[in-house]
């Protein structure tokens, strides 16, 4: 699943390809995902897209109309920019944008499960990488979750938007906390360390991903993770890498992470 570092780096690839484009027409492939397919062409062909924002898991494509559509590609979810031609090849399509110069951008998912939404309500929960998730937030909540656990917390939308299953485990690992512990009993020094690894990780992803992979769309590119890795047996620090179900999610970290119980 493309996670936060993924979809910034999409969205500004996807600005470079599509962005102040006429929207010549809107096909909606699948109606068991997108009900009503007269409704989004009206509200999107004819226009341009004139920006393209990351905000937590999603993308959000405003319009010069106004309005606006948000994806959510979920686990298995791409997008795609071709000729008609290659288009037509794209499997397991949602919905296609056809411009005036006859190039598409496609939504598809194999998996059926991303989410096509327009004009969504604006999410309650911050962003991981915004100016609202303050210290005074994430402290608040930590200290409120007396028997919670730190991963589970971490990947809960309804807490932080962002923070998926591979860079929790990355954070954690930056941080020094063991993704077993309870989120209440970390003490202050350490929840000072955990906020400011979000943003180190993050940021560090981000430049990993425009290195490694500069023009990707779609995928996701975690070669150079530093714990959440199967292909690595220890870290770069010679410590071995445990592999565990936690939080109901396959975790990555090492016995030199501090469990506070």
């Amino acid at each position: 699943m493309p996670e936060l570092p993924d979809l910034h780096v999409f969205a500004g690839n996807l600005s470079k390809r599509i962005l102040n484009k006429n929207i010549a027409s809107v096909t909606v492939y699948d109606t068991r995902m997108i009900a009503t397919p007269d409704y989004y062409s009206q509200k999107i062909a004819g226009t341009f897209i004139s920006d393209i924002v990351r905000d937590g898991k999603e993308l959000f494509f405003y319009l010069a109309n106004k309005n606006r559509f948000s994806v959510h590609l979920m686990l298995s979810g791409r997008f795609f920019i071709g000729n008609h031609d290659e288009a037509e090849n794209i499997k397991a399509k949602i919905m296609g944008l056809c411009f005036d110069d006859n190039e598409n951008f496609i939504v598809s998912d194999l998996q059926k499960l991303c989410r096509v939404s327009l004009n969504p309500k604006p999410p309650r929960a911050p962003d991981a990488m915004s100016g609202k998730f303050s210290y005074e937030y994430f402290s608040g909540a930590i200290k409120k979750s007396a028997y919670g656990n730190i991963k589970a917390l971490l990947i809960d939308q309804k807490f932080v938007r962002g923070i998926g299953n591979a860079y929790a485990d990355e954070i954690l690992w930056k941080a020094g906390i063991s993704p077993e512990s309870f989120a209440g009993k970390i003490p202050e020094e350490k929840i000072k360390d955990l906020y400011e690894a979000i943003p180190f990780v993050f940021n560090d992803a981000i430049q990993n991903i425009q290195r490694l992979a500069p023009d990707i769309i779609s995928g996701e590119e975690r070669s150079f993770l530093r714990v959440h890795n199967r292909d690595k047996k220890v870290t770069g620090e010679g410590d071995r890498i445990i592999v565990k179900t936690v939080a109901s999610k396959t975790t990555y970290f090492t016995d030199k992470q501090k469990k506070y119980m």
